[in-house]
Parts: structure tokens; sequence; C-alpha cells
């Protein structure tokens, strides 16, 4: 079990640092979701609400506990009402009509006969409402369209995931349709337009967007270059994929490197690897984290809640630091240049074994280098590698990687290379690390083996343009990399795209129910 608040040291990650922050307190949950255990069967519209009442039953009560500790805002996960495994025809009972914040001003919580069926908005309004919170989840909408569209699908309803966003009266504020899907989210339709979806708080301005968004231009760093957003609320169903994909430490590095607070509340189900949730923000030049991973079978769901203001380094830390790094570093660079395949995430890096405790060397795929020198103490019986990819990432889901790995491998061999671990006992105590990346967003990662559990790492180290740390760290190194996204060659056809910063219903060519 992991739950913990961090601060990692940052500078020049980012174009334009965050320099000062509005504290307020925030809240993420980590939903052990409740589902039917037969998903193939098309139930009845009652025994389906019924399913996402108990789930919003827990909702209830950790909004009020959410609220009680001071918490402003909240975020729940996405499939938090009804769980996983759908497709088109089962999940529909479970949809909602969802209608547009903008051209329709609606608090269902005091006007729950306005539209039909909304029986989930009625609840979801209703919980901010009596917790005096702002609330955001996921649930899933239909939106009926025309039949003569030619769009239309067969059944005449769009089928949209949905982030939903309500007031601490209950207003309905923001509606976002999820519109980069998972390869399996077949049961739910890619809006003909990106959303860019923003709400207003006293304390910030918020975007909001899920899961796969975030390895895409659209609508992520729309809303954050174009937007000016350095809030961010994030539904995901993240399945943790170590070695470089743990929730905890992509969505962490996604903060580091967008200067933007970024609150993910992910689902609770460890048996299939969903876990991991977190607040993460900046603080002049550096990143903040509160965070819960834990990957038990017997664990539960979990409120994490923190004030997003600085965060102080602990008592080592600051001992740690006074010392400095004066000491003369020796690096040899090996003798062993040979490359070998190494499957990591998916994708087939070129990689060089690293041998020695300390060290430099350099590893090549097609235009991306990588070059690293460190020092530290490797275990016995413990083998690291240093890897390099630049290419698409292909597995599941597709958008074009550059990466540059420090990874501990499972055992002793190559082939272990890449496959998941969690363990490590040797230490980092000096690294530069650095790429010639083609894009500007690159997001450092560090994650360590803490007491046998994977997690971020409390140690400084920075990053502006190569990843330094010189005060060492923690845990042991179960992986240190530079992930950089080249979100523009992930854009088929940007010219013909449009971007929606408010769309109104006719603008999809859809009717309107009327109430």
């Amino acid at each position: 079990m992991k739950n913990a608040v961090v601060c990692f040291l940052l500078f020049g990650a980012s174009n334009t640092l965050v320099h000062s922050l509005d504290s307020f307190r925030a809240a993420v949950y980590e939903h052990n979701v409740t589902f039917p255990a037969d998903r193939t069967k098309i139930l009845p519209r009652e025994e389906a609400l019924q399913v996402m009442k108990n789930n919003l039953a827990v909702y209830a009560q950790q909004a009020k506990l959410a609220s009680d500790m001071g918490a402003r805002i909240i975020v729940f996960p996405e499939y938090g009402l009804y769980g996983l495994g759908w497709t088109r025809q089962t999940i529909a009972p479970y949809l909602e009509y969802v209608p547009d914040p903008i051209t329709q001003k609606w608090n269902p919580c005091d006007e729950p006969a306005l539209y039909n069926s909304t029986e989930v908005q009625h609840t979801l309004s209703c919980i901010a409402k009596h917790s005096s919170i702002y609330l955001v989840a996921n649930m899933g909408a239909r939106i009926p369209c025309m039949k003569s569209s030619s769009k239309c699908p067969v059944d005449h309803q769009y089928q949209y995931s949905a982030n939903v966003v309500y007031g601490p009266n209950g207003d309905f504020l923001a509606r976002y349709f999820k519109y980069n899907l998972y390869i399996k989210e077949t049961h739910f339709d890619k809006p003909q337009k990106v959303d860019l979806t923003t709400f207003e708080t006293p304390f910030g301005r918020f975007g909001t967007f899920s899961s796969l968004d975030i390895f895409y231009y659209d609508p992520a760093i729309s809303l954050i270059e174009k937007m000016n957003i350095t809030n961010i609320a994030f539904p995901t169903a993240w399945s943790d994929d170590l070695p470089l994909l743990s929730a905890i430490e992509l969505h962490s590095a996604f903060a580091v490197t967008m200067a933007s607070t970024f609150l993910a509340a992910n689902l609770h189900l460890p048996a299939t690897s969903y876990h991991g949730s977190g607040l993460y923000w900046p603080w002049d030049t550096s990143v903040c984290a509160s965070y819960y991973y834990n990957d038990s079978l017997s664990s539960s769901g979990y409120l994490v809640v923190d004030t997003l203001k600085g965060c102080a380094p602990s008592p080592d830390r600051i001992t740690r630091m006074s010392r400095g790094s004066t000491s003369k570093v020796k690096y040899d660079r090996p003798n062993n240049r040979d490359t070998f395949e190494a499957t990591i995430n998916g994708d087939r890096y070129t990689a060089i074994s690293l041998t020695t405790s300390y060290g430099a060397s350099n590893v090549c795929q097609h235009d991306l280098c990588c070059n690293l020198e460190y020092e530290g103490e490797f275990a016995p019986g413990e083998l690291f590698a240093l890897g390099a990819f630049d290419g698409f990432h292909t597995k599941g889901e597709k958008y074009y990687l550059q990466a540059c790995v420090f990874i501990k491998c499972a055992n002793i061999s190559k082939e272990s290379c890449g496959v998941s671990t969690k363990e490590s006992l040797s230490s980092i105590s000096k690294m530069s690390f650095f790429g010639n990346f083609s894009s500007k967003y690159v997001l450092p990662e560090i994650l360590t083996n803490q007491n046998g559990v994977p997690g971020l790492e409390p140690q400084m180290w920075s990053y502006g343009g190569a990843l330094i740390i010189d005060v060492g760290l923690n845990g042991g190194p179960i992986s240190i990399s530079l992930l950089s996204i080249d979100y523009l060659r992930n854009i088929e056809g940007l010219e013909h795209r449009t971007l929606n910063i408010r769309t109104p219903y006719d603008a999809y060519g859809l009717t309107v129910p009327t109430s």
C-alpha cells in the first residue's frame, strides 16, 4: 500500500512555469466499483439504475467526507457508475440524455422533472449540493440523432462517455464527450468534433478530459496551450502498465511537464490492474504529489485529500540537499557496445545492458539518441539496461513516442529487460540523463521500490533538458525514463479538424428532447 505526499523539484520543464498558486483543497476518490457479474445481458432500466445507485451511495459518502475535510472539489473515476466490459447494447440501459449546459441552464437536484430518465444526474447534482462541493464524475450519455443523417447509428442515438461537472449549489456546469476512445470502447461513439470543456470555480479555471486523451493534442494540449488552462480534472479507468505507464508515474509526469494541477481519479480493481490515483500540482519550480497506490487484492477504495499548496522537503531531504554534490564522479565508458532488443510496454527498444554500478553510455534508435551518466550501487543479481525507442507505440493504442529509459530488468537475463517488476534493491546516487527529442513535450518519470511497493520518489531531481539526480533516491530504481509524446505527429489531418470551445447541440445536427 502506498499513500504519500511527495515533492519533485523541476527546473525548466515547461515554457511557462507556474510561479503562484491559489491554495485550495481538493479530493479524488479511487472507487472499488460494483457492477453486475454478467455484462452480456441487457438489463431493464430499473435494474441498471439500481447498479448505479449502489455506486452513487458511495459517491455521496465520499463527497461528504471530502467536504468535511475541507475539499472544495472532488473527482470520481471513469466507468465508476457501472464498471467495464460492455457492448453497445448492454450499456444502453445505463445511459441518460445529457443536455448542453451552455444552451440549457439546469439544476437537476432542484428540477428533476425537466428531462425524463435522468436519475443519475439528479443524484450527482444533489450530492454536490448537499456536500457544498464541486463534483466531477463520468457517466454514459445518449444523444438522439436524426434518422436521415448518414452518420446516425442504426439505433438512432449517439452513445458517449461523458464527464459531467456540478457546482456546490447543484448547478450543471459542464459536459465533455470523450474524444479519444480505447480500441475496446466500441460501445461508445467518437464525437464528430473535439470539445474543449472548461468550468470556472472561485479557486481557478478547470478543464476536463479522460484516460487516452492524455496522449493526444486534442483536447489535452489544446486546453493547456490554447485555453491557458492550468487545472485538469481527470476521471480515468487506467490499467497500471509497468514499467513505464503506471498511473501515478505517467500522471505526475504530465503535471510536471505541463506545469498544471492534475486531479486524477482511477478505478480500484487491483485484480485487473486498475489502480493508482492522485493529486499532482506545481509550486514555483516544483511539483508536489499526494497519491494512493495499493495493488493488494484485499485493498479497497480510497479518498485522497490534500491542500494544493507548496510542499516542504522532508528533514532528510533538507539534510541531503545541504551537503550538495561536490564530490568528483569518475565515469568510465563501457567497452561492451553490443545492443539487443528489449520489449517494453509492447514496444521494441534498442538496449544496452549496464553491468557496472557507475559509468556513461548511450544508445540510439532511428533519429533518437539517449545519453546516460550515473553512479550508484547495483545489488548482486540485479541487471539494468539503457534503452531507446523512436516510433509509434501500437500496443492497443497508437501514438508517436520517443523514449529514453533506464530500467531494472526482472532478472539477470537480457530477455527480462522490460518484463514488469516491482523489486529493486539497488541504489542511484547521481545521474544525468537526456536525449535529442524531436518534440518539446518530454515527461520525466521516476518510479522506485519503496518497501516492496512502487512509488514516486520524494528526493530531489530536476529536468531542464536533462534529468538530473544529485542527492540520491530513497528507493531502489524500477524505472527512470524520459517519455516524449510527439503530439503533432499524432494529429491526422490537423487542418481539417475543428476545435469546439462552446458547442451547442445544433452543431452536431442532433435533436434535443423536450421535457
